[in-house]
């Protein structure tokens, strides 16, 4: 098993002040920063490891674990992958370098692939076994393969039951004709990811097929990247981070809205909330439900008439409405 394929379209060492990069732009992020920037979500990523000495990501670590070997600290992200996906949720807002998605949530981080970007089943289990262990609310899954087992989906639904949002790359295969949708993003309990550019265009590159379920820029995403520079990278793996940042910022709100943790299903639903269809309406195979936006916000019975990926009891239910309502209203700030 491999992280699917990026692009490193350019990297740097330093740059002046701090950016935003579109990619967080798009998705409207900072719309949510004035009540929440993600604090106390703790979000886990399963990646190549991470560039824990970067200046927008040393304070965000909370815990790290290695399953490539036997060294468990061994975590240095000797890729970039994993510490790009790193910045794109939570680079910290701190003045320089780049802004994450969620610039206060919390990082667990598993290394299952190596510096290559190789790695086995077995880290991959070994990393979901430990996230659960972590009580993480959130695991951002940038990678893909087109072999799924009884095994894979049955740590998938441990994570699932256990309450964990899983946000998944669709892959990079999207000039290969047919469903091209990989795993784990196939499986019913998580959320594929599909990549558009920055003018919410279909990126070439980007899986599709019927399991698509949302979009968001993943082409030329500028992050944090290893030594403790900066990259442009595309694919859907720079996507992928942009929806788990926004499920943290949901998260966040919830907690502090319902006073509960937000389960997977209603953190679904939410994403849903926020889409903009951009080809035809309801779901198609190329952009899901829709590019995701805090900047978009759909009518309630819009909202249920999308969400056909919910459970069709959960959907009926007289409680969504009022949900989603308490969800959208303006938050009263102190």
């Amino acid at each position: 098993m491999a992280i699917s394929d990026y692009k490193v379209v350019s990297q740097t060492y330093w740059h002046k002040g701090e950016i935003i990069d579109y990619g967080v732009n798009m998705c409207g992020a900072p719309l949510e920063w004035p009540e929440t920037m993600g604090e106390g979500i703790r979000v886990g990523i399963i990646d190549t490891g991470i560039d824990y000495n970067h200046v927008d990501l040393k304070n965000r670590i909370k815990a790290m674990i290695n399953f490539t070997s036997k060294d468990r600290k061994d975590v240095y992200d000797q890729n970039g992958h994993g510490t790009h996906v790193a910045g794109i949720i939570a680079a910290e807002k701190n003045g320089v370098g780049v802004v994450g998605v969620a610039p206060k949530a919390d990082l667990y981080i598993a290394r299952a692939f190596d510096k290559n970007g190789n790695g086995e089943f077995e880290a991959i289990k070994n990393s979901l076994e430990w996230m659960i262990e972590q009580n993480v609310h959130i695991i951002n899954m940038s990678f893909s393969s087109n072999k799924g087992s009884d095994k894979y989906h049955n740590i998938i639904s441990k994570c699932y039951k256990a309450g964990i949002t899983m946000v998944c790359a669709a892959g990079n295969d999207g000039e290969s004709a047919g469903d091209t949708i990989g795993f784990p993003a196939r499986y019913p309990e998580c959320i594929a990811v599909v990549a558009v550019d920055i003018n919410k265009k279909s990126a070439p590159f980007s899986s599709r097929g019927p399991k698509a379920e949302i979009a968001a820029a993943g082409k030329d995403i500028y992050s944090c990247f290893s030594r403790n520079s900066y990259a442009r990278l595309s694919g859907t793996s720079m996507a992928t981070p942009i929806i788990s940042g926004c499920a943290a910022l949901l998260q966040a709100k919830g907690i502090r809205r319902f006073k509960r943790r937000l389960t997977p299903d209603e953190i679904r639903l939410l994403l849903n909330v926020y889409t903009e269809d951009i080809s035809e309406y309801g779901h198609d195979s190329t952009y899901g439900y829709g590019v995701f936006s805090f900047g978009r916000i759909n009518t309630p019975e819009t909202v249920l008439a999308k969400t056909s990926v919910i459970n069709s009891r959960y959907a009926r239910s007289p409680r969504v409405a009022s949900f989603i309502s308490a969800m959208l209203r303006k938050p009263f700030l102190v």
